[in-house]
């Protein structure tokens, strides 16, 4: 499972992981004007609803929006700095190791 593997990459280098689901809402097929579809007998997740819908009819840029947000409520915006300072460092060693300017 995906979240599995995201979670034990994460694991080896150090970090922790939370994996949340994000579903598209009742409000957002209506805003949207999402296609629908009754539930796949075969579908074994849980699910209490009467239709379905999926993430890759909302437009783009909506979907991109919502996973964004999804993801930045759980992110530490002191950590994603120090990560973000991190790179660009190492960034220049290896520039620098190239003997190519920073």
């Amino acid at each position: 499972m995906l979240a599995e593997d995201v979670i034990a990459f994460a694991e080896a280098a150090g970090a922790v992981v939370d994996v949340e689901r994000v579903a598209v809402t009742s409000g957002q097929i209506a805003t949207y004007n999402l296609p629908t579809a009754p539930p796949k007998a075969t579908d074994r997740r849980s699910f209490s609803g009467t239709a379905t819908t999926q993430a890759e009819a909302l437009p783009p840029d909506i979907l991109a929006t919502i996973v964004r947000q999804a993801i930045e409520t759980h992110r530490d915006p002191e950590v994603h700095r120090q990560s973000l300072a991190r790179e660009e460092a190492e960034r220049r060693a290896i520039r620098e190791r190239l003997g190519r300017r920073p």
